[in-house]
């Protein structure tokens, strides 16, 4: 039943967690309200995907590269960070010069993914340039990142992240790694009081760079110095942290039951904390885009606590599961860059992007289906290999 570590393949656990993390995105984007946003709106925590997508690409690049700085050194390490991020920016000016060429086509329309739309008080933001712009001003907000659909903004983030990947690595290699993780807890505090939103690309208005950067700086430590890390952890101590890691993620999926998002039925509001002050406590503690100190709790715990249950529960799970998710995982970028396909086509059959997404027991399980409809449909485009030829993975 437990997971059978072989450090020659990869760790299919954490290939389970990004194909969770991938359908998460793909759910949330779509946004239709389905039996699964019982899930996936902040119901079994105060979280969302984007901090399982920055945390683990941050684990995963921390453990291949102490691999490739060990084998062929520091130098070929930061080259291959350099490319991969040069790549990363490539994809997003394509994605936003085709987005552009199709949208002057009168018969699509991409409003869906050229706005962002704040239910909170019905305002639209244009994230693509006006046709009636100085073309030169075009092109710089295009080449500074600072157009492009929201659903893959986080892309920009991971390009920028991936620049300072070899300064933090070259840390490490000199013994500074507590270094490295004193000054990120430094900047994302600074940052939660004084916000700055340092390079001005439209994806910090979402995941602002000094505050996002703990994410994934930690998870790169920790993929970095997973063997000196799990060495230094008796079983015994590693127990009682999965234990408390456990009952916190119990205890803040009952605080999350106790929002007061009305796009939910009111009786799956457990109603022990009054609306004003769970906002409150919201805002102060668990804002996604200030990334809220309890957020970042709520967030290593649920992730220790659930690696914990794919490792001691493996095999049940991954045969219920695995199936679908690991592929979808193994894939995670091809994933996120094809869920605009479909968001664009279930847009064109609902016109969701028009009503506020709110529980209706009359569209639910037509949501639902639509809802798995894309899952399944990316999971088959991915083991038929569509694209793959021209679509990173």
């Amino acid at each position: 039943m437990h997971y059978q570590v072989n450090k020659e393949k990869r760790d299919l656990r954490i290939d389970f967690i990004r194909g969770v993390v991938m359908v998460i995105l793909l759910l949330v984007h779509l946004e239709i309200f389905s039996w699964f946003n019982f899930i996936v709106w902040e119901r079994i925590g105060l979280i969302s995907g984007a901090e399982g997508f920055v945390i683990v690409s941050g684990y995963v690049l921390g453990l291949v590269h102490k691999k490739i700085n060990l084998k062929t050194g520091f130098k070929s390490s930061a080259l291959r960070l350099f490319e991969r991020s040069a790549q990363l920016y490539k994809i997003n000016l394509f994605i936003v010069v085709i987005i552009i060429a199709l949208s002057a086509l009168p018969f699509i329309d991409l409003t869906v993914i050229t706005t962002f739309k704040n239910w909170s008080n019905g305002q639209v933001y244009e994230l693509f340039p006006n046709r009636n712009e100085i073309w030169y001003r075009t092109i710089a907000n295009i080449l500074l990142l600072r157009n492009s659909p929201h659903q893959i903004q986080i892309l920009g983030l991971y390009c920028i992240l991936l620049l300072g990947t070899p300064i933090a690595i070259w840390l490490f290699n000199q013994g500074k790694a507590k270094w490295v993780c004193a000054i990120c807890i430094i900047i994302y505090f600074f940052n939660m009081s004084y916000p700055i939103r340092i390079t001005q690309a439209q994806f910090e208005y979402a995941f602002p760079l000094l505050s996002w950067q703990i994410l994934y700086i930690f998870g790169l430590t920790f993929g970095y110095f997973k063997e000196e890390i799990t060495l230094k952890l008796s079983s015994k101590n590693y127990h009682y942290i999965v234990f408390f890691s456990g009952l916190m993620t119990f205890g803040f999926m009952l605080l999350a039951w106790n929002s007061p998002n009305n796009a939910f039925p009111p009786n799956v509001n457990l109603g022990w904390i009054e609306a004003n002050t769970f906002n409150d406590l919201h805002y102060r503690f668990f804002d996604k885009s200030k990334l809220g100190i309890l957020r970042l709790v709520n967030y290593a715990c649920f992730l220790t606590f659930i690696y914990w249950c794919l490792t001691y529960f493996w095999r049940p799970i991954k045969i219920i599961f695995g199936w679908l998710l690991i592929p979808l995982g193994q894939a995670s970028l091809y994933v996120f860059i094809m869920h605009l396909l479909f968001i664009v086509m279930v847009e064109a059959i609902t016109q969701f992007s028009d009503v506020k997404p709110t529980f209706q027991a009359s569209s639910i399980w037509f949501n639902t289906l639509l809802h798995a409809s894309c899952i399944f449909g990316l999971w088959v485009m991915v083991k038929k290999k569509v694209l793959f030829k021209y679509v990173p993975r």
